[in-house]
């Protein structure tokens, strides 16, 4: 069922709520209108409210508690930001959180002229993209795409990235350290690609953080892009310079 306007019944029901969270008219932790509540404030069935809720739950803005009803969540994964490079896998491991990480693809390629411009390399030098997806409790928390000059690494693509961070394996391959970082964050929704990966809808929210990586002897040795699902922050502190 749809209104008129082209706008289904569930979105705007999650509309609503979405809007009073992004408000702060509902704090984080607080528990919102029950079923019938809504039910009756949009003259709308149980399902079409269950629709709506379970959107929000899916980008990270609700959470339900069996018995309790539907809370606001709160962002419960923060990751460091600033002009260094970071690794996710450190992040995670520093707050203590349990995760897995999957290898979705390994891929040895050619780069195409984006690639080669970003990496600093010739068009058709061979590099890896790799695609993985970290889980922890179970859900898949981000997904990151690379690439990464072979040339420069050699020996990555045969190493367990399942079980090493890729920072460390760049780190084992080259012999120098990574040093800095060119970083660009944009918001977008999952699309149908991410959200099969993800386990959420097609328009739910992600954080995309696009990261150009350089070891200390200035060569590029990382672009990638790492997709953040709903319900993580990035952290850091700027400072702005005082004018005399």
């Amino acid at each position: 069922m749809s209104k008129a306007n082209g706008e289904t019944l569930h979105g705007t029901v999650s509309n609503y709520i979405r809007s009073k969270i992004f408000a702060k008219e509902w704090g984080t932790g607080e528990r919102i209108p029950s079923e019938h509540s809504l039910m009756d404030l949009f003259d709308v069935s149980r399902g079409t409210v269950r629709k709506a809720i379970k959107t929000l739950v899916d980008e990270g803005l609700l959470q339900q508690e069996h018995g309790r009803g539907t809370f606001v969540s709160e962002p419960h994964i923060a990751h460091p930001g600033g002009d260094r490079p970071f690794s996710f896998a450190a992040s995670l491991q520093q707050q203590g959180i349990t995760f897995e990480t999957e290898v979705l693809s390994r891929e040895r390629i050619g780069a195409t002229p984006e690639v080669a411009e970003h990496l600093q390399i010739k068009e058709g030098d061979p590099v890896l993209k790799l695609r993985r997806v970290r889980r922890a409790g179970g859900k898949a928390i981000m997904v990151l795409d690379s690439w990464t000059p072979l040339n420069v690494c050699p020996g990555i693509e045969d190493m367990p990235l399942e079980e090493m961070s890729l920072f460390d394996a760049v780190e084992k391959a080259t012999g120098a350290h990574i040093a800095v970082s060119q970083m660009a964050y944009s918001a977008r929704s999952a699309g149908k690609d991410l959200a099969s990966v993800m386990g959420v809808s097609e328009v739910s929210p992600v954080l995309n953080l696009e990261q150009l990586i350089f070891l200390d002897d200035g060569r590029a040795i990382e672009w990638g892009d790492t997709m953040l699902a709903a319900g993580q922050t990035i952290v850091g502190t700027a400072h702005q310079r005082l004018e005399s």
